[in-house]
């Protein structure tokens, strides 16, 4: 069973979700402020084997904040998420730390390049 809470360790402080609904292979937190809502959705699935390509585990990780409009300004939305797909018995566990030390590399670079339309590089 999922844990009631998730914690997203973000540099502007913890923000603590609150599991809101769990059924079958899903799960759903949510932290809501006066001033904007963040949730984080984490659900499992199996694609079906075609022609001559396996089955594969797939695990997907949404997190999405949305900055509630005020008097003048618009509602601000902003989405972020992982899938990660795999043979069942492989482990992908190297290539996403390599991709999430990769993101946050030299003070999170490598996010501001691909959020400013640069190359992703080194």
């Amino acid at each position: 069973m999922a844990s009631t809470t998730l914690t997203l360790p973000a540099s502007s402080g913890d923000i603590v979700c609150n599991r809101i609904n769990q059924d079958g292979y899903s799960t759903e937190y949510l932290a809501r402020s006066a001033t904007n809502d963040v949730r984080v959705r984490v659900r499992h699935t199996q694609t079906n084997a075609k022609n001559s390509t396996p089955a594969l585990d797939r695990h997907n990780v949404e997190v999405s904040k949305k900055v509630f409009a005020d008097g003048t300004d618009p509602e601000v939305p902003s989405k972020v998420y992982l899938v990660i797909e795999h043979v069942p018995g492989d482990d992908p566990t190297i290539l996403v730390d390599a991709l999430a030390d990769w993101l946050i590399a030299a003070s999170n670079s490598k996010v501001a390049d691909l959020i400013g339309w640069e190359e992703a590089s080194d």
